[in-house]
């Protein structure tokens, strides 16, 4: 059973799913972590419309999300809000793509650039390669330009 904050949580989110014409919706919220909290949106086929082209909507809702519990909640809670399993599947990709990148710059000798990426794909990426002694990873540009670089290190 839900706690009374979550239950509190899981209401104002359904709300605001209801105000864009999506009823039917399950919400979970839990705490993994002290200060974290995880809203997990089970929302069938219109998950495709909340998460959007490479997950932009699902950012600007994880965005009003924040906004409106922002009062309900302590200013230093991570808010992590995921539509039908998206950032897990993304984070699995992203590491995958991530150890593909790191032998390809090994193999070549040369730097290789990825696309543009928001910060928690720049984050994935960091983090997959952060073990990987025979690579190394910087972010470059600005704003939506903003990409990370793996780079071979020659020891």
């Amino acid at each position: 059973m839900e706690d009374p904050a979550a239950q509190l949580i899981s209401e104002h989110v359904r709300r605001l799913l209801s105000v864009v014409g999506l009823e039917e919706v399950q919400v979970v919220c839990e705490c993994p972590a002290p200060e974290t909290l995880r809203i997990s949106i089970m929302a069938g086929d219109n998950g495709r419309t909340l998460i959007g082209p490479q997950g932009a909507h699902l950012e600007s809702l994880q965005h009003i999300i924040r906004c409106v519990l922002r009062r309900h909640l302590d200013a230093t809670t991570h808010i992590m809000v995921d539509v039908n399993g998206y950032r897990a599947r993304r984070e699995k990709n992203l590491s995958g793509l991530a150890e593909e990148v790191a032998r390809k710059a090994q193999r070549t000798g040369r730097p290789i650039t990825l696309d543009p990426m928001n910060a928690l794909d720049r984050r994935t990426i960091h983090t997959a390669l952060a073990a990987h002694k025979e690579v190394s990873t910087e972010s470059m540009g600005d704003g939506r330009d903003r990409r990370v670089v793996v780079r071979p290190v020659f020891l």
